[in-house]
């Protein structure tokens, strides 16, 4: 996959995730568990910040020379996957 095609997919998971992460807040807000409201809203501030983290480093894909741009890549990628499974063990189950 190209350089132009793999960022415009890693993008578009990135919204996916946000939309995810957008739709746990939303039923969190209609919770009467107070208790559960503020975990989650923590849980959901971290993966917001990596979440940023990883649009960050999409962002700088564009400007690495070639010979770097596989080694961000890979950064992104080991990044990107261990977001995944942090959402999936703290709030998929309400999403």
């Amino acid at each position: 996959m190209g350089r132009e095609a793999y960022q415009a997919s890693m993008e578009q998971r990135v919204r996916d995730l946000s939309l995810q992460i957008d739709s746990v807040r939303s039923r969190l807000m209609d919770s009467p568990n107070d208790r559960l409201k503020m975990e989650l809203a923590g849980q959901l501030g971290v993966l917001e910040n990596r979440r940023d983290m990883v649009r960050e480093k999409l962002e700088a894909l564009s400007d690495e020379p070639d010979g770097t741009w596989d080694d961000l890549r890979a950064e992104v990628e080991d990044e990107w996957d261990a977001l995944v499974q942090d959402f999936e063990e703290r709030v998929a189950s309400l999403a």
